[in-house]
C-alpha cells in the first residue's frame, strides 16, 4: 500500500529550506519564505508528528572518520529467514543500508569499512550466519552521487539531460 502525503506548497518550501540547511532557524526560514515564524514552527511540528520529518543528523565526512572503503554486498539468505538475518546485519555499525531486492540475491547491504581487512572480517562474519548461503561483494571505487535528501518540489524529479 502506497502512502501519500498531502503537502501544500508552503510545506514543500519549508522542506526545501531544511534540505539546504536543517540548522536554519524557523525565523530565518520564515523570513526567506515571507511567512511568520509561528507558521513555520507549527508546520515543522506537524511534519515531525506526521513522520514526514523523521530526524535531523549532521552530514559527516566518512573518510575523515577513517572509513576509506565502501562496498555493495549481495546476500543470498535461506528461505523464511530474510528479516531475521537482515536485522542481525543491521546491528553492525558498518552497515550503512540494507535493502530487500529482487534477482539473484535476497538482500543488498551497502557498507562502509576502514580498509580491506575490515571488509574481509565483516564478510567472513556474515558468512558464519547459518542462514547466509552466499555473498557477492563489489568494492565501490567512486561515489558519483550520494544524497540522503528527498526531493520535495514537484519539479525536482525531472531528469536533466546534457544539451
Amino acid at each position: 500500500m502506497r502512502r501519500t502525503s498531502i503537502l501544500d506548497e508552503l510545506d514543500r518550501s519549508i522542506l526545501e529550506e531544511l534540505n539546504v540547511d536543517a540548522r536554519r532557524s524557523h525565523r530565518e526560514i520564515a523570513h526567506r519564505l515571507e511567512v511568520s515564524p509561528t507558521t513555520v514552527s507549527a508546520r515543522v511540528a506537524r511534519l515531525e508528528s506526521q513522520g514526514v520529518i523523521r530526524g535531523y543528523v549532521p552530514v559527516l565526512d566518512d573518510e575523515q572518520l577513517g572509513f576509506d572503503l565502501w562496498a555493495a554486498i549481495g546476500i543470498r539468505i535461506s528461505k523464511g529467514r530474510l528479516r531475521e538475518v537482515e536485522e542481525r546485519l543491521a546491528r553492525d555499525a558498518r552497515a550503512y543500508a540494507i535493502y530487500d531486492v529482487t534477482g539473484e540475491n535476497d538482500a543488498l547491504l551497502i557498507g562502509r569499512f576502514r580498509d580491506r581487512r575490515d571488509l574481509d572480517r565483516f564478510v567472513k562474519h556474515a558468512l558464519q550466519d547459518p542462514y547466509v548461503e552466499r555473498t557477492n561483494t563489489q568494492v565501490i571505487l567512486n561515489r558519483v552521487k550520494e544524497d540522503r535528501r528527498v526531493p520535495v518540489s514537484r519539479h525536482s524529479t525531472e531528469t536533466v539531460l546534457p544539451t
